[in-house]
């Protein structure tokens, strides 16, 4: 099974006071956690949505920069077609719940997206081209994310723990990751980013 990741890289990082993607998490750039977990589920590809190219990663431009993670998903299906995508800042995100999504989304026509502690995680999943006309029409209307155009019968639900979607916002939240990828790698600091 191969398919093709984007990992959300444009965002202000207000809260944590500087760019998240390539924050080091124990001697690694929070965006090559997600990465790993993507190619570990299959992706033939990953790109960096609405990012600069020194991540490592193919960058894919946002169209419209400054207008939200909707205009760069809506970008990305024009130009790639079918799609996982993960924003940048989920370290803790696995491989093994990227196959979920793809196996689930290749048995139904829908878009796929988690759900965590029953709250819609939509920039964490599966968007098909077919999402598109909708996603457009959200857009065009001042939409900033996909959260404010889907209806519960536009995609199918996948759960996953709140700790694998933690959201790596504040210095806590990053100290919260750090001891998480300690544990999860079973190993010290000093040996994670090697």
């Amino acid at each position: 099974m191969t398919f093709t990741g984007a990992i959300f890289c444009g965002g202000a990082s207000s809260r944590m006071g500087q760019d998240k993607a390539s924050l080091l998490i124990n001697g690694r750039p929070m965006v090559k956690w997600v990465e790993r977990a993507i190619r570990g589920a299959g992706a033939a590809d990953v790109f960096a949505l609405g990012a600069h190219s020194d991540l490592g990663l193919r960058a894919l431009g946002d169209k419209a920069p400054g207008s939200g993670p909707l205009s760069a998903l809506v970008g990305a299906l024009e130009e790639l077609g079918d799609l996982l995508v993960c924003p940048c800042d989920v370290p803790l995100v696995s491989a093994e719940l990227f196959s979920e999504l793809w196996e689930r989304a290749t048995s139904v026509q829908a878009s796929v997206v988690l759900v965590d502690s029953d709250q819609l995680q939509p920039l964490i999943g599966i968007y098909k081209a077919s999402a598109l006309p909708l996603l457009r029409k959200g857009l065009h209307g001042g939409a900033k994310g996909p959260k404010q155009v889907l209806t519960p019968s536009d995609f199918e639900r996948i759960k996953a723990s709140s700790q694998e979607t933690l959201n790596v916002n504040t210095p806590g939240e990053l100290e919260a990751a750090v001891s998480a990828l300690q544990v999860r790698e079973g190993t010290s600091a000093d040996n994670l980013g090697e």
